[in-house]
Order: C-alpha cells, then sequence, then structure tokens
C-alpha cells in the first residue's frame, strides 16, 4: 500500500525514536538534518510528503520551500535541505520503499535517493542521540536505516 501524500514526523526505529528535524530552523531553507526527540508542534520535524509517480516522493518542510536533498555527488555525506524542486531536481527525489511488507503502511520504511540508488538516509554511527546527523549511506537495512512515518494531517 502507497504512503498517501500529507504531513508527518519522519521517526527512526532506533530507541528513543528520535525525529528527522532541520538543525537551526531559523534558516530551514539550507539548513543541515539531524535528529532529535520529538516534541509537540515543532514545524521543523514536520514533513510534507508528495507522491512524484509511484513509490517516489518529495519530503519537503512545512515551514517552507524547503526538501530534503541528497549531497550532490553522492558520497557519504550529512543530508541537508535546499530549495532545489523535486519536480526538476532528482536529488529531492526518494523511494519510499516497506521492507518487511507489514501491512501497516507508514512503519519500516527504507527512504532511498532516487538520484543515487542503493543509497539510504542514515543516522550517523547508528546514533539515536540528539543531534546526531542524518546522512545519505549504502543500504545494509539496518535498524539506523529504517523508518516510521507518523501522521499529523493526511
Amino acid at each position: 500500500m502507497p504512503l498517501k501524500d500529507g504531513i508527518y514526523i519522519i521517526s527512526s526505529t532506533l530507541s528513543g525514536n528520535p525525529v528527522l528535524d532541520i538543525y537551526q530552523a531559523a534558516n530551514p531553507l539550507t539548513a543541515p538534518l539531524t535528529v532529535t526527540r520529538q516534541t509537540t508542534n515543532n514545524q521543523h520535524q514536520q514533513w510534507v510528503v508528495t507522491t512524484l509517480r509511484r513509490g517516489v516522493y518529495s519530503l519537503g518542510s512545512v515551514i517552507g520551500n524547503a526538501w530534503i536533498t541528497a549531497p550532490v555527488d553522492g558520497s557519504v555525506a550529512q543530508l541537508d535541505t535546499s530549495v532545489y524542486n523535486p519536480i526538476y531536481n532528482e536529488g529531492t527525489r526518494w523511494k519510499i520503499t516497506n521492507i518487511q511488507n507489514d501491512t501497516y503502511q507508514w512503519t519500516f520504511l527504507r527512504i532511498e535517493s532516487v538520484q543515487f540508488p542503493g543509497r539510504v538516509i542514515d543516522l550517523e554511527y547508528a546514533s539515536s542521540d540528539d543531534n546526531t546527523a542524518a546522512i545519505l549511506y549504502p543500504s545494509q537495512q539496518s535498524p539506523n536505516q529504517i523508518w516510521k512515518f507518523i501522521p499529523i494531517a493526511i
């Protein structure tokens, strides 16, 4: 079952369930991506999921026109946000797939770069500590690469 368009909090399945967060949200248009503990009503932890084609989505901040973006060269590096429109830029397109055939559509998901197949959103050093960098890394289907989408508004 495909992920529905809407607003979500994207949470790691690691202990403590840290969530994707725009670091220093004062400037969301070019901010690095980290994880922190989920807090109520923080817009810098909320993401607009939009279907671009079957299985491929954009992940945009609710704060403004900023999308989660892969490093330009596909290297192992921290993800950030950018103003590159996913309609025109593959670096802001993400393939979201369920890796455990779970019937609940928003759990056990891998977020893979469309531009760099086989590279996924990962947590640096498999850490769930606050301010851990969200990085692009080769897929190993390890717990630090598995995400759940918590719906806010669908």
